[in-house]
């Protein structure tokens, strides 16, 4: 892979951790609100994050397409280090920095959205079918 490969990836491995973070400050946000007992509030903010949400799909798809014209070593490559491989030069060590702050900022978002969830839904929650 190129050096401007690796930079387009790492860009968009950013654009998710921002829309990531947006989602972890909303539900935060969120959290407050159910604390309050402040319904107005966790609605407004429910639907607030439904636009980095689709960011999110939306920087996804656009991976799923600049990987998919890569070689089958590369997406590997890229897959491995998505995951936490260890990184072997320059480039491939910017980006996975940017993707392990992406998966770790997402683990706790999910975490938190879990928490929320099983707050707002009880039994019906989501998460709870699962278990």
């Amino acid at each position: 892979m190129t050096k401007g490969d690796w930079l387009d990836l790492t860009v968009l491995e950013r654009k998710k951790y921002n829309c990531l973070s947006e989602v972890m400050d909303l539900s935060r946000q969120m959290g407050e609100a159910m604390d309050r007992n402040d319904q107005v509030s966790v609605r407004m903010l429910l639907a607030l994050r439904q636009d980095p949400i689709l960011q999110l799909e939306e920087l996804q798809r656009s991976i799923a397409v600049q990987t998919e014209g890569m070689s089958l070593e590369d997406r590997i490559r890229v897959a491995d280090l998505g995951k936490g491989a260890a990184p072997q030069g320059e480039e491939e060590s910017i980006y996975a920095s940017q993707a392990g702050s992406v998966r770790r900022l997402l683990e706790r978002v999910l975490e938190l959205d879990r928490r929320l969830n099983q707050r707002i839904a009880g039994s019906s929650s989501f998460y709870a079918q699962g278990e």
